[in-house]
């Protein structure tokens, strides 16, 4: 029996949830129990349960996509802000390979799988549907990223690239998109519109990041301003980047990456101080969105599936759509073709992907659009990797860290010790990560 619930207590009742596992992350990561995982699960029970909120609560113009939104806007401008441009000399051919050849050839590979399985599908869905599950998600794999036992560029090279190519497919979903809606190239050049629209985004984010970075140190050197306000003045700025770009038509996202790359440029210390409450918000977004997946999108999508072909897709994007892109990309690297296998596998799928989901089936809907299998496919996807990845990490980087020990001295694997730099707010124990702080 269907039961709905008072939006004041809905939200009280996610806010204890929320409280209760930031008291228990830590013992929760000793079994690999991910914020994700966890949220997810909640949703899912919620949704599955049949509990929901009163419609009539809900206020008018809330929109799951602006949740969606907003949230990837903070996490592209945090991720891209912690990038260390001076360390990444050793590894950017590399990550450059990876985000270069591996991405389109994912994008590539996983639009032609789409046409393929799905016949009758339109070639914008399935671009759609190859795109929002290209782009990679670290933070699935923490115990990966900060397991000192695997070398530390391999751990180097899966941060920044999953750093990095979230913001790269924006614009290709928001071409897909478009292709999905409207079909009819000839009418929205909307290769010509994407193009203007990343350059535009570049241009708005750049210099909204310089700026702000600029002011925010002379504000601290002048004293004009406290700790706390500097790190409300870095999440307005990420928050200006995305809404004026969007404003303009351009992408918000690509924006607010662009602004956080500008941001981060040069001396760090002032700038993860002032960033850390803009993580912080991110990881609490983050959380509602995924609880909010497991509510909708996964009670909608796959729960009661019958159809064996969608996972088979979701199967496939997670192992030969990764995979098979990333050894290409990396012929003539030097690696052991274990650490190929190693980098392929830990392309786990999350929280961009569950945005763009989001997204564009709101967009199509709007559009009035068939979706077809697009919901089901990424919400699939999203759940096994979260499951595979998460459950897989510990074991599967201990044992790859007793392999590495045995490789040859200045095998590519292990040149460079610097570690990678993650968010400095996170759920998981600093202690057991090894953050360069």
């Amino acid at each position: 029996m269907d039961v709905e619930l008072d939006l004041d207590l809905a939200m009280g009742l996610v806010a204890l949830a929320v409280a209760v596992y930031g008291l228990v992350a830590a013992l929760l990561s000793r079994y690999s129990v991910s914020a994700a995982f966890s949220f997810l699960v909640i949703g899912a029970i919620i949704g599955g349960a049949g509990i929901g909120v009163m419609s009539d609560e809900l206020p008018r113009g809330v929109s799951l996509s602006l949740l969606a939104e907003v949230t990837l806007a903070l996490v592209l401008f945090s991720a891209a802000s912690t990038i260390r441009i001076k360390r990444l000399e050793m590894d950017s051919p590399l990550v450059g390979r990876l985000l270069v050849i591996g991405l389109p050839l994912t994008i590539a590979i996983g639009t032609l799988l789409a046409l393929g399985l799905f016949p009758g599908i339109s070639f914008g869905l399935a671009l759609l549907m190859g795109t929002i599950l290209a782009p990679t998600d670290a933070d699935l794999g923490h115990q990966v990223i900060t397991d000192r036992s695997v070398p530390a560029r391999i751990r180097r090279i899966l941060n920044v690239e999953s750093g990095l190519n979230d913001g790269i497919a924006a614009p290709v979903v928001t071409l897909a998109i478009a292709l999905a809606a409207f079909g009819d190239v000839g009418e929205m050049n909307p290769l010509i519109d994407a193009v203007r629209e990343l350059g535009l985004a570049i241009v708005i984010g750049v210099a909204i990041g310089a700026v702000g970075r600029w002011l925010l140190i002379r504000a601290d050197i002048r004293r004009t301003s406290t700790r706390s306000s500097r790190q409300l003045a870095t999440l307005a700025l990420a928050m200006a980047a995305y809404f004026i770009a969007a404003g303009f038509e351009a992408s918000g996202f690509i924006a607010a990456f662009a602004a956080g790359l500008a941001y981060g440029v040069g001396s760090k210390e002032r700038v993860e101080q002032a960033v850390s409450f803009t993580e912080a918000q991110s990881v609490l977004l983050s959380i509602l969105v995924w609880l909010v997946f497991g509510l909708i999108v996964f009670s909608e999508h796959v729960i009661g599936l019958d159809d064996p072909v969608v996972i088979l897709y979701a199967l496939l994007a997670l192992t030969v759509t990764r995979m098979l892109p990333v050894a290409i990309a990396l012929i003539g690297s030097g690696f052991d073709k274990a650490s190929v296998a190693f980098i392929g596998w830990f392309g786990p799928r999350g929280l961009a992907s569950v945005v763009f989901v989001l997204l564009a089936l709101e967009a199509l809907g709007e559009a009035g659009v068939d979706a077809g299998p697009l919901g089901p496919v990424v919400s699939w996807t999203v759940v096994l990797s979260v499951v595979l990845h998460g459950f897989s990490a510990r074991g599967l980087a201990s044992r790859y860290g007793r392999f590495a020990k045995g490789l040859p001295e200045g095998s590519p694997e292990t040149l460079g010790d610097a570690e990678p730099r993650r968010a400095s707010w996170t759920f998981h124990d600093h202690r057991t990560r090894g953050l360069d702080e």
